[in-house]
């Protein structure tokens, strides 16, 4: 069911809905302040799936909007649906940056195909804002449950594609469009699901974060990203409720997404085809070894102390050289100085840079796209 609260003149916007659909629409026609409408009326619609917003018929923009949304994110499930023939810049990057992606605008020819998009299971998405260039820098097949598919083998007829990493702030015109032209040569657009393995020494070397910053880089890829918590930490429940992450709710199964990825509980379905899917499996011990190996990219996150380097040897112990060399080991929380020293120890060792903010990923981008690179091309 849809909750419409519309000026006169674009009413009759969102009414194909109920001969397509089947859709139940409620109507609200007049002049609102919406941050009022919220406060003391949405409560009574809690059952309505969708709310959808006509903006020529709102008096309190933008700080009403705000504090509307603001409040629709903190109290109700509804998904925000925002309608506007015309909307400046401006106010639509405000909109994108309170994770408002579901916005109808532009061509009169085009609203209809956004509107069922916007009313489909996943909604106007992180990803078609990015890639229609409306996100800035300013800030259903369903699956086996995820025990199955981290232990699912990969089938040795099914050789890994190649997955091209477009960087979108490159500052030459001329070597982004040569960049382009070769990486598309190497693009295979019917690719599998790439499964990413982040694993731990031990408690306390970031994988969260690493798992979640290296999520948060793929998104702003365009990449479809999950996050799935395959670990009995609990980091995720505390993270969802830090950052507000909305829920999204379905019949089959509920997730929370915030910025472009979808976040899963351990006991979580995969609702959808993804691009990559991330498993934060914890600390690397005998129970996660058979399911760490099944990655097509495998992260092992360590520390560097003199106390803490026994916890990483005996984790790196459990392989054979060759099989080392298909684990990409990344030491967090080192200072610049320590690097030398710690390479005579650990070879391999990638390091990264501080980066506090969980949902940060900028700071070590070029190492994750050197990881992703690493498994397109094969361990050479």
């Amino acid at each position: 069911m849809l909750l419409y609260v519309t000026s006169n003149q674009n009413n009759g916007i969102f009414d194909f809905l109920k001969k397509e659909n089947g859709m139940p629409i409620k109507k609200f026609i007049g002049d609102y302040e919406l941050a009022a409408f919220v406060e003391n009326d949405l409560s009574k619609f809690a059952s309505y799936r969708y709310l959808a917003v006509d903006l020529e018929c709102l008096t309190d923009i933008p700080e009403g909007l705000f504090k509307a949304i603001e409040g629709i994110k903190q109290w109700f499930l509804q998904r925000l649906i925002i309608f506007a023939r015309e909307i400046t810049p401006e106010l639509k990057q405000e909109l994108l940056n309170r994770e408002v992606y579901n916005i109808i605008s532009g061509e009169p020819r085009e609203f209809e195909d956004l509107i069922l998009k916007a009313v489909s299971r996943t909604g106007i998405t992180y990803q078609d804002q990015l890639l229609n260039d409306e996100i800035h820098e300013a800030v259903a097949i369903e699956q086996p449950s995820i025990a199955e598919i981290i232990r699912k083998p990969v089938s040795e007829d099914q050789p890994l594609t190649e997955i091209p990493f477009v960087e979108k702030d490159i500052a030459d015109p001329m070597k982004q469009e040569e960049q382009e032209e070769q990486e598309e040569q190497v693009v295979n657009e019917e690719h599998e699901e790439q499964f990413i393995i982040v694993a731990g020494s031990q408690r306390r070397t970031g994988t969260t974060t690493t798992a979640i910053q290296l999520a948060n880089y793929l998104a702003n890829q365009g990449k479809m990203v999950a996050y799935m918590e395959a670990n009995d930490h609990n980091h995720l429940k505390s993270i969802i409720e830090a950052y507000r992450m909305k829920k999204e709710e379905i019949e089959d199964g509920e997730w929370h997404q915030t910025k472009g990825v979808d976040y899963f509980f351990q006991d979580g379905l995969v609702m959808k085809t993804y691009d990559y899917i991330i498993f934060d499996v914890g600390v690397l011990n005998e129970d996660v070894i058979e399911p760490f190996s099944q990655g097509h990219t495998k992260i092992l996150c360590g520390a560097g102390k003199c106390f803490e380097r026994a916890a990483l040897n005996q984790v790196m112990a459990h392989y054979q050289k060759d099989e080392l060399e298909e684990i990409n080991l990344l030491l967090n929380f080192i200072a610049p100085e320590e690097e030398a020293t710690l390479k005579t120890f650990f070879p391999t060792a990638q390091f990264s840079k501080y980066a506090p903010n969980i949902m940060g990923w900028q700071a070590n981008k070029e190492l994750f796209k050197q990881f992703l690179k690493r498994n397109e091309q094969g361990v050479q």
